[in-house]
């Protein structure tokens, strides 16, 4: 059963959801209707959500705005259901797991529902620890992290092999590199140049500030209502909720 919370401002149509949801093909628990971001705000809060049923335009800013205010926290799931279609790119980019125009049909309901059930479910799964360490040791596997890359210091260039980087955190215009054996590089690149280059040999952007190894990682916790990826080095590195689906779908799907 999903967990739901309703930010729709106008009655006929929350009306409509509130009819269509107990009819839904995919069983969810109505924890509150919200008709302002402010209210919104405060149930996410309050209620720990799995999905939000948001509407685009509402009384005091838009959805995004509410979305925008969750970029880095909060694991909830999105399905917008609006009336303007002109933002389904931006929807696209938050990784809303539908877009529904009004007026919304039970049809579309029920299959947004079912994406996110399964997002939830390979969430679910990758939990547990011997399900994740299958799923790493098959990207080990595919061999991508066997070359060196050069790593521009003040010091001058170092070859590092790329097997050893643990994770990279951003620090203003430079990199932060934690490798094995405790050894820290700082180098002279910002992080999204480290991205671009690591990204295809299995490295992945989770949060604003940092990309992680992702064949370096020993569990994934929860905490609060947040993913949190537990490296070889036993640090902690927070999955934003704009990158969860990308990062568990990267590790279940490419492996």
């Amino acid at each position: 059963m999903i967990s739901v919370i309703i930010v729709e401002d106008d009655p006929i149509f929350r009306d409509m959801l509130l009819d269509m949801l107990p009819k839904a093909i995919v069983k969810t628990n109505l924890l509150a209707t919200c008709a302002t971001i402010r209210q919104a705000k405060e149930a996410i809060e309050k209620q720990q959500p799995q999905l939000i049923l948001l509407d685009v335009e509402l009384p005091d800013g838009k959805g995004m705005d509410l979305l925008n205010h969750y970029d880095e926290v909060g694991t909830f799931e999105t399905i917008f259901i609006t009336s303007y279609d002109k933002y389904a790119i931006d929807a696209i980019k938050k990784n809303a797991a539908d877009y529904i125009v009004k007026p919304a049909k039970q049809d579309e309901l029920n299959v947004a529902l079912q994406k996110v059930k399964k997002r939830l479910e390979t969430y679910s799964i990758l939990l547990k620890v011997e399900e994740l360490t299958t799923y790493v040791d098959k990207l080990k596997q595919q061999n991508l992290q066997e070359n060196k890359i050069m790593i521009n210091t003040n010091e001058g260039a170092i070859f590092v092999k790329v097997r050893d980087i643990i994770k990279l955190e951003s620090e203003s215009n430079y990199t932060i590199l934690y490798l094995e054996n405790n050894k820290k590089i700082i180098a002279s690149k910002t992080l999204s140049v480290f991205e671009d280059m690591l990204e295809p040999l299995n490295f992945l952007r989770v949060h604003r500030s940092f990309v992680i190894n992702l064949t370096k990682i020993k569990n994934i916790d929860s905490e609060s209502g947040n993913y949190l990826a537990n490296m070889s080095d036993n640090s902690k590195v927070e999955i934003s909720r704009r990158k969860k689906k990308e990062f568990f779908e990267k590790i279940a799907y490419n492996a």
